[in-house]
């Protein structure tokens, strides 16, 4: 059935040649709306476009892939209808080629196509999250060792001023962030520039009205006080009328007029030198006193209020910006100047380290793929040739989620649009109110610049806004509506939540029918938990230890099993099955500002009370046991003396030493042990193994079977990958069966092949070897990176999701719990000494090293200013995301310890129309404020609001105590011995008797390289170590000695790669050296490894000959791999005949008319008259070769040739 778009959808997806912004609400259809106008713009008309001439960019690769699909999709359904149509044939031949990408993607593919211009190596790769964090801080480390070693005073000052604590981890942190912000600029260095100007302008003044009048982040001090005062002022006005009425404080009428005056004069003023002259003489003067019966107390108190709301804020206004003298202010700033370019050298010398290293690695970071893509399209800042061929190829550019844009996105989607031509050319969707990400430095003002000055009525810049839901009950919307209509203005948050703004009910849902029994879903809940101490203090010393968050998630708990009660439960829509059911605990979701420290608890209160949880979280994963153990484990086949990760181990299910095993140990130690020579826990494992009498013989044994194992796996990690080790530790100690058998065992199994998988990506970076790997490991532990732990299928089952609000974002959830409103927000950033505004530039304090005192410069104040308030505005759309994703049921939690004096606090406040005063609202100190500020004055709006006392919270759970306890009880003097059912007793039995008959199998590997049966000493290969090359320098070996570890492959990969046709002098082969060398196909160094000689004494030899002439005859074959499969017991895995593939390469085979001949070639330093050496080292390998290339090619092998380039001589076997 076709969808029945509403006249703005349709508006949307048939406006064309225009730049069209679409303001899109939460639930408005905008996905479907893009598609939808890609598809008609496809497809319809007289000349459609073909897809390949649109360019859609997205977020997420996510979000492309699913666009992609439902534009495939679109185009096959017209297809059935019209399969004739030769161009929607085309269309879904081109799609999945099309430019529906990421806009990093889109950067990759500018790179990949003009790496020429950019000067880079186009076999460059983006560095993994991980090796870039270790590369900042080997880079960052050798910046301030350097800056050390310069003795600049300007440095070491600077240190001296901004670090924090011990150590110059806060140094480095302010580097990176100013380097951070550097990167959202399109050009950096011009960042840098215009910063250092500012401070030229401020350090070159001399008597002139100083330079900061006119500065940017003076202009904003003056245009928020104005909107303050403006505020301000029809607050006092509020008051005035409340004096004025029949029972209202006419007492205090002459000093609120003479308020409001002064603060009117206050608003008309736009100098800094007039406003400080004002602010210094204002005086609010005293309020009479009021003692008449005749006069309301609550109108009495509400008009005082309201005059202690403007005085603080004057007053707070004068003390942050008004009390210095100018010339004070100019001198803090000059003095403070110096910190500042210190910081913007260390960051501008940061980045070019940074860029030279990651260059030397060949690699790219995300930040590398917008500039180096801007570099390639701009030219002086105009379009470049490459831009203004991808102007002309796109028809039309579509951007998704447009309010999340940075400037350097904005700037890129500039060069390459039609905008300069006069055909404007760009569709961009997004939802202002959505905008979250904030500390990836998005800027919603690019957005919002857009709708203030673009149009409603049809024209080249015009903006069309959609605000019909189609997700939500109107009982969700109502609430979302009374909360936004009140709290969201242009000043916070950047939108003045107006109707057209509005969430409008769009969603049709078919009425319950009337004889189902169960709960309607309702009004939106705000569930309010009172945190009652003295209850909490008298409860038994188990309960007493219950914190906030416990509390508030068995609230949430009780609703869950509430909503679920298989009669009485909420009913909810099943859109799959097409009618109403009982709610499920996967129709819910929790979700929560920021799950670290809060999903744990919710998990297992949840889990605890029979609730299945699945926590979404993106920390935690370096601290689950199993991946703690392993890199432990890890840790000490590096490096065995190393006390705490050598603890972790014997302590683990892997070493098995209890508490007092571990004392027994370390005491026997100290006892023998001189002063002065402890070795550690190393040392007591050592001394204990090295004991034959006395002590604890199991403690022995544990210790013996530990020091066998970590001996096996040292010596495997000499030849095996870091993946292959972690899975030969998961093997060889049972690890992984045994984590799997442990509670949640399916996602501690996660995280251990979570674990591999680094492991991988480990491997694909620029680092080798499990020293390196556990550098990684503690660095991106050292540097906050975490990976959360490992998803599994149990998060798609019935389950209930526990996600942060910025996870939540495009999904839509049946029912919703919002739980922590209580928590305060967090303003950490703005409490730094050194703040930065994309805006305003850097400000700071001025910090007098002789005296130790510290200035905070207006600038800074000014700075932190802008800066609360755009955390406060990005909140406020956290809130907003977070109560749109609804579906049928809204609940909100919130636990307070003072919930008595919060309530009371918002319950009289002032309001015009339907928003609240910006100056309250930027006061709120957690969501919680925000939602009682919504709802004061407004009880019988669309939520519903309970407090609960932590008693009945409590009292409920000691019930479940008390019923459990009584449980364990019957359990405990449970008669074991007693056989109840004689059946069951024996199946049990049967069961834990039963042996696998295949156990044998069970450790097989599937495939094994011929390497691989070298490594585990099946076959050896001296001149093929895997691991010479890595060999670090202390261990000694001459230049000489370390470059014959090359020598093998040197000749392997040459004697591959030389045509052996063209080989008939000496002559020849140097040319065939130089020619391979200069063509990059063979390394400087090995070249210098290849004696040309060498290669001659063999093309010369009889063998070389034959194959010669089998390759002018086109019958020389090289480098055949092959995979055969082989019986384990051959392979000395047991006695099963199971098969084993092997894979392998040969180096050459010649096909003769009588046969096959089979062709090694080996290096092995070899005496003359040592030939058997090859024979009997090679045998068994060349064994498999023969029978791979006989199942290959369905021929007999005549002969198997071993060539030795040592011995210049052919070995027959």
């Amino acid at each position: 059935m076709a969808i029945a778009w509403t006249e703005k959808q349709e508006q949307v997806i048939t406006s064309r040649n225009r730049n069209l912004l679409v303001s899109a609400a939460a639930g408005s259809g905008k996905t479907a709306v893009l598609v939808e106008r890609i598809v008609r713009m496809i497809t319809e008309g007289e000349k459609p476009l073909d897809i390949d001439q649109l360019l859609v960019m997205t977020f997420t690769n996510a979000a492309a892939a699913e666009m992609r699909e439902r534009v495939a999709a679109a185009i096959e359904k017209r297809l059935e209808d019209h399969p004739e149509d030769e161009h929607l044939q085309m269309q879904a031949a081109l799609v999945q080629q099309a430019q529906i990408t990421t806009i990093d993607s889109f950067c990759l593919n500018v790179i990949r196509n003009h790496f020429d211009a950019l000067e880079i190596d186009p076999a460059f790769r983006i560095g993994d999250e991980g090796e870039l964090i270790l590369l900042q801080g080997e880079v960052m480390e050798q910046l301030l060792e350097d800056s050390y070693g310069s003795g600049r005073k300007e440095f070491t000052d600077f240190v001296d001023a901004y670090a924090s604590g011990k150590g110059d981890y806060g140094i480095s942190d302010l580097i990176m962030q100013v380097y951070a912000f550097s990167q959202s600029h399109p050009w950096p260095d011009q960042w840098f520039e215009s910063s250092r100007k500012e401070l030229d302008l401020l350090e070159a003044e001399g008597n002139e009205a100083p330079a900061w009048e006119n500065s940017p982040w003076m202009k904003f001090l003056l245009t928020d006080i104005r909107s303050q005062m403006e505020e301000l002022c029809w607050q006092m006005e509020e008051a005035v009328e409340i004096c004025r009425e029949l029972d209202g404080p006419e007492a205090y009428l002459p000093v609120m007029e003479s308020n409001l005056s002064m603060l009117r004069g206050l608003c008309d003023t736009e100098d800094y030198r007039e406003l400080k002259q004002k602010l210094t003489a204002a005086d609010f003067g005293r309020l009479k006193a009021v003692r008449s019966d005749l006069v309301s107390k609550e109108k009495k108190a509400f008009a005082a209020d309201l005059r202690d709301r403007a005085k603080k804020t004057v007053t707070k206004i004068r003390d942050s910006y008004f009390v210095q003298p100018e010339e004070e202010i100019t001198d803090i700033m000059r003095l403070a100047s110096p910190a500042v370019r210190e910081v913007l050298r260390l960051a501008q010398e940061f980045s070019a380290r940074y860029q030279e290293a990651k260059r030397e690695k060949n690699i790219v970071d995300f930040n590398d793929l917008e500039h180096f893509a801007l570099q390639a399209l701009s030219e002086n800042g105009e379009p470049s040739e490459a831009a203004k061929a991808l102007s002309g190829q796109f028809e039309e550019i579509l951007v998704d989620e447009y309010q999340d844009s940075n400037e350097v996105q904005e700037t890129l989607i500039r060069l390459i649009s039609r905008e300069r031509l006069g055909t404007p050319n760009v569709f961009m969707v997004g939802d202002v109110k959505q905008s979250i990400y904030r500390f990836r430095l998005a800027r919603p003002e690019i957005f919002m610049e857009k709708y203030d000055t673009y149009r409603e009525e049809e024209g080249l810049y015009q903006k069309i806004d959609l605000h019909q839901n189609f997700r939500s009950r109107g009982s969700v919307l109502e609430s979302v509506n009374q909360v936004f209509f009140r709290i969201m203005t242009k000043l916070l948050g950047g939108v003045s939540y107006t109707d057209e703004a509005a969430l409008h009910e769009g969603a049709v849902f078919e009425p319950i029918p009337e004889e189902m029994e169960g709960e309607r879903p309702g009004k939106t809940e705000l569930l309010l938990l009172d945190i009652q101490e003295a209850a909490v203090k008298e409860m038994d010393e188990e309960h007493a230890d219950y914190t906030e968050k416990e509390m508030e998630a068995r609230l949430v708990a009780g609703q869950i099993r509430r909503m679920t009660d298989p009669k009485q439960g909420l009913i909810v829509w099943d859109k799959e099955q097409g009618k109403y059911r009982k709610a499920c605990f996967g129709d819910m979701v929790i979700l929560l500002r920021n799950t670290s420290g809060w999903a744990e608890v919710f998990t297992n209160v949840l889990m605890n009370e029979g609730i299945p949880a699945h926590a979404d979280s993106k920390t935690g994963y370096f601290d689950t046991p199993e991946v703690e153990t392993v890199l432990a484990l890890l840790s000490i086949l590096d490096n065995p003396m190393q006390d705490i990760p050598l603890a972790a181990v014997m302590k683990s299910a892997i070493g098995g030493l209890s508490d007092r095993e571990m004392a027994q140990l370390v005491s026997l130690y100290k006892k023998k042990t001189a002063k002065g020579q402890d070795r550690g826990l190393y040392g007591a494992w050592k001394n204990c193994l090295e004991e034959s009498s006395g002590g604890d013989q199991v403690l022995r044994d544990k210790l013996k079977a530990l020091s066998g194992l970590v001996e096996e796996l040292r010596e495997k990690s000499r030849y095996l990958t870091v993946r292959e080790l972690i899975h030969e530790v998961y093997l060889q100690t049972g690890y992984y069966d045994y984590v799997t058998a442990l509670p949640g065992g399916d996602v501690r199994k996660a995280n251990l092949d979570m674990l591999a998988e680094r492991a991988a990506a480990y491997e694909k970076t620029s680092y080798r070897g499990l020293f390196h790997f556990v550098s990684y490991i503690r660095s991106l532990k050292k540097y906050d990176t975490d990976f959360g732990e490992a998803a599994t299928a149990k998060e798609h089952s019935n389950t209930v999701k526990i996600m942060s609000i910025h996870k939540s974002k495009g999904l839509e959830f049946p029912i919703v719990f919002l739980s922590g409103l209580g928590k305060r927000f967090n303003k950490q950033d703005v409490r730094a000494k050194v703040l930065i505004d994309s805006d305003l530039g850097i400000g700071t304090d001025y910090i007098d090293l002789e005296l130790r005192t510290r200035i905070p410069t207006i600038k800074k104040n000014v700075v932190k200013r802008k800066m609360e308030l755009d955390v406060m505005g990005e909140e406020l759309r956290i809130l907003y995301v977070a109560m749109s994703r609804a579906k049928e049921k809204l609940v909100m939690t919130a636990a307070d310890k003072n919930l008595e004096k919060t309530l009371e606090k918002w319950k009289e406040i002032p309001r015009r129309g339907r928003g609240l005063p910006f100056t309250l609202l930027s006061s709120a100190a957690s969501y919680l404020d925000w939602l009682l500020m919504s709802l004061s004055g407004n009880e019988e709006g669309a939520i519903e609001v309970s407090v609960i006392p932590t008693g009945e919270i409590l009292g409920r759970e000691m019930l479940r105590q008390v019923e459990r306890d009584s449980l364990k009880e019957k359990l405990l003097h449970f008669d074991g011995d007693r056989v109840y059912d004689p059946e069951q007793a024996e199946w049990v039995k049967r069961m834990f008797s039963f042996r696998y008959p295949f156990q044998a199998d069970v450790g097989l590997h599937t495939k094994m390289t011929i390497s691989e049966l070298k490594q585990q000493g099946q076959m050896t290969d001296e001149a093929e170590s895997l691991f010479i090359p890595t060999r670090p320098a202390f261990m000694g070996g001459s230049e000489e000695e370390k470059r014959g570890a090359f020598r093998g492959t040197a000749y392997h990969r040459t004697l591959e790669l030389l045509d052996f046709s063209r080989m008939d002098s000496l002559e020849m082969v140097e040319r065939g050296l130089d020619a391979l060398t200069a063509e990059k196909h063979l390394t400087e160094e090995y070249r210098k490894l290849v004696r040309p000689w060498t290669l001659w004494d063999f093309f010369s030899s009889s063998l070389g000959k034959r194959m010669r002439a089998a390759a002018k005859s086109g019958r020389l074959h090289k480098e055949q791999q092959f995979v055969i499969g082989v019986p384990a017991r051959e392979l000395g895995q047991g006695d099963s005949e199971e098969l084993v593939l092997i894979q392998g390469i040969i180096d050459a085979y010649l096909d003769e008319e009588d046969g096959l001949v089979l062709i090694d070639y080996k290096t092995d330093y070899l005496q003359p008259g040592e030939e058997k050496k090859l024979t009997d080292r090679y045998g068994t390998q060349l064994e498999y070769y023969r029978r791979a290339l006989t199942q290959m090619t369905g021929r007999r092998v005549k002969e198997t040739i071993i060539y030795s380039m040592t011995l210049q001589k052919e070995i027959r076997l």
